[in-house]
């Protein structure tokens, strides 16, 4: 008897199963069971365009009134090339404009006043009894 049970309720799910297919395929149209061919785009050049020419005229105030001199502009250590990518704002000081060269120095002025100030003031050292 227990057996009967179990197949009638394997019935059961199969049926309803088959039941919620047959009601999706029924309800969804043809054409969007399948990827829809692309529609013809024009003009798809002048976003893209534009986005560079907007990416390009940022830095163009950087470089617009460029008179800026380095402490090492002209220099021989300027032209060596693995040393200079480390001190490139000390040759070419427009670098600095450059978040890739600005964060590192940023960081190392921050990180170094916050250490002279928690070793300058005690009371941002932490509590001996609280370790």
């Amino acid at each position: 008897m227990a057996r009967r049970t179990r197949t009638s309720t394997l019935s059961v799910v199969l049926t309803l199963a088959a039941a919620c297919l047959l009601a999706q395929l029924a309800l969804t149209p043809l054409s969007a069971a399948f990827i829809s061919p692309r529609a013809e785009q024009t003009n798809v050049e002048v976003p893209a365009v534009l986005g560079a020419l907007a990416a390009l005229g940022t830095s163009l105030p950087a470089q617009a009134s460029y008179n800026w001199v380095g402490p090492l502009t002209g220099s021989e250590i300027c032209s060596t090339k693995p040393i200079v990518w480390l001190i490139y704002p000390l040759c070419d000081p427009v670098f600095l404009v450059s978040p890739i060269y600005l964060f590192p120095i940023t960081l190392i002025v921050f990180g170094s006043l916050v250490t002279v100030l928690n070793l300058l003031i005690p009371a941002t050292q932490p509590d001996e009894d609280l370790r």
